[in-house]
């Protein structure tokens, strides 16, 4: 992760992003929460969206969420 800046109102950069994902943050309500990020003119807000779910499409499928009906 960079050191770009996301949120300029708030100064919240793309590193201080990731590491609200990677403490369990998984929506961007959750990133506005624990960085400011987004809180201030919301002109971020689309920016944070894709990283939020970039970060979500990573993560290792949970089997404990996953119903299979067909087996």
């Amino acid at each position: 992760m960079s050191k770009r800046l996301v949120c300029i109102c708030n100064m919240v950069t793309e590193k201080e992003i990731h590491a609200a994902l990677v403490k369990g943050a998984r929506s961007t309500t959750e990133i506005q929460k624990m960085t400011r990020a987004g809180t201030s003119c919301g002109r971020c807000l689309p920016w944070i969206d894709s990283i939020v779910e970039e970060f979500k499409a990573a993560l290792p499928e949970d089997p404990q969420q996953r119903i299979d009906f067909g087996k």
